[in-house]
């Protein structure tokens, strides 16, 4: 009895630093996923009476206020820096695109504004350690259009979208109209804050983060514009098996 316990001892630790090496090896497994987008602005133009989404209200820095950081002491805070792994990104070519009879579709409704097609591939990480990808390193940007996209994996396949639009100027115009405060001055002359202010620019904003399945095609819509997005798993190609020599089949050694 005290012999097997001693074995058991002796050996514990082959089988925990083994299993360890398991889990590693499990952890170190990193999956590749294609994305292809297609992002679209619908047609119509923005007409009085129709829905005004206006920008977000702009921060704006108080010139009188003390600098919060002084709170803290005379130096500021230090930002740790985040860590962000390496997605090993590559764009998709136009030969790779599974979306083409969607663009085509889009392209022939005169609802649709197609602005841009584009993919890449890329491997996964949970999401504090994945950069964010500008839109504008895949393309020529149309005018108004930023923003960036997000893939990343933790317990489900993420997909993060932050797109931004900027409206025609005749809804800026609009919004101008509509967001002034008019009134009566102590002098009794009629005023408006357009005057002081001006109009603000409108901006149409997609911000969604959405679980995806490999092969899914899903869609994010605003009113304004749009976006497709397909994601399918990248599998490793296994290298196929190499065909026996004459020799090997008569039973002779390969040279």
């Amino acid at each position: 009895m005290k012999t097997a316990a001693m074995i058991g001892l002796v050996f514990l630790p082959f089988v925990a630093a083994q299993s360890q090496d398991d889990i590693a090896g499990e952890e170190q497994e990193i999956r590749r996923y294609a994305v292809e987008v297609i992002i679209f602005k619908y047609a119509q133009e923005v007409a009085p009476g129709s829905e005004i989404f206006p920008a977000d209200e702009p921060i704006l820095e108080d010139p009188g206020q003390e600098d919060d950081s002084s709170l803290f002491g005379d130096e500021p805070l230090e930002e740790i820096p985040r860590r962000f792994h390496d997605i090993e990104l590559t764009r998709l070519t136009e030969s790779e695109y599974t979306m083409n009879e969607t663009m085509d579709r889009l392209e022939r409704l005169d609802v649709y504004d197609p602005v841009m097609h584009f993919g890449w591939s890329q491997a996964t990480w949970p999401e504090e350690y994945t950069r964010p990808i500008e839109i504008g390193s895949m393309g020529r940007l149309p005018e108004g259009l930023s923003g960036t996209l997000k893939l990343y994996l933790s317990r489900f396949l993420h997909l993060v979208v932050d797109l931004q639009l900027d409206a025609p100027e005749s809804a800026n115009r609009l919004s101008g109209r509509n967001d002034a405060m008019s009134g009566y001055g102590d002098s009794g002359t009629f005023t408006s804050s357009a005057e002081f202010e001006g109009a603000r620019p409108i901006r149409y904003r997609i911000n969604e983060d959405r679980i995806f399945r490999s092969g899914e095609l899903r869609y994010f819509d605003h009113p304004k514009f749009g976006m497709l997005a397909k994601v399918t798993r990248v599998e490793e190609e296994e290298p196929e098996p190499a065909e026996p020599d004459d020799t090997e089949l008569l039973g002779y050694p390969p040279d």
